[in-house]
Parts: structure tokens; sequence; C-alpha cells
């Protein structure tokens, strides 16, 4: 499937399930957002290819994505909660915007951080992450191919 033009509406059920993978972040990555990550059954190893502004891209499995900081935040940082206030919706793209309450780890300090993400789904699934604030997009890797000889 071709994630630049994806022609499925995102259903009601979808953007509920994103919105609680919002009210579960915390510290961690919850199993609610890291589901939307998920390749479907058959469809291979659902590799990820993670592109930070100014770094180098990196491909990861879907599983390594719990270990991926989406927020930009320095290590010694923690996201304890997300604020969504809004969430819209235009055929298979869905634009959150918000706030994150962070802390320093080992302080009880809170920060409050806007955020920004734009969502390419279908059929529940994520075709492609955008973290606008920060950066940050993540999108399947393209697989290579081999030519035949």
């Amino acid at each position: 499937m071709d994630w630049r033009r994806p022609k499925i509406q995102v259903t009601d059920e979808e953007l509920e399930r994103l919105r609680s993978a919002y009210r579960a972040l915390g510290p961690g990555f919850p199993a609610a957002a890291l589901g939307l990550f998920e390749p479907e059954a058959g469809a291979g190893e659902g590799e990820w290819c993670v592109k930070m502004f100014g770094r180098t891209a990196r491909c990861l499995n879907a599983g390594e994505l719990a270990s991926t900081d989406l927020f930009a935040l320095p290590p010694s940082w923690e996201v304890m909660r997300t604020e969504v206030r809004g969430l819209a919706r235009r055929r298979s793209v869905v634009t959150v915007s918000g706030f994150m309450y962070c802390r320093p780890r080992g302080t009880w300090e809170k920060i409050r951080v806007p955020l920004l993400h734009v969502w390419t789904l279908s059929l529940g699934k994520a075709l492609r992450f955008e973290n606008l604030l920060d950066g940050i997009e993540l999108s399947p890797a393209r697989r290579r191919t081999r030519k035949a000889a």
C-alpha cells in the first residue's frame, strides 16, 4: 500500500484507539501506542525508519520502537502524561495537538510542553507518524529487493 495516498477514512473506533494510546502515555511506551505500529499478520517483520532532524535515519523493528523517544526528550527527562486538546481527521490523516507533562528524572517538577503530531492510519495501523515540533518522522522501511541476474 502506498502510504502517501491511502484512501480509507479513519473510523471513530480507530480515533478512540489513538486517543486511548495518548491517555496511556506516561513513563515508558505503552502497549496501546506500540500496537499501532505492529504489522498485520503476514505483512513481514514490520521495520520502521526513524528520521530525526539533523541525524542519520535508522531502521528498527516494531518491537524496538519502545526504546525510541518519539518526543525528543533528553534521556534525563520522562513524560508523565499527555493531554490531548485537539484530534482532527481528514480521510486517513489524524492531527493530534495538546500538551505533554514532563519532568527531569528524580524530581517532582512538571513542565508543560506542546505537542503536534500527524498520523497516517489505515485499518487501525500506523502508516506514518510525524512529530512536527521535534522534527521526527516514522515511516515503514522500504524493502530492498535484489535484481535477478
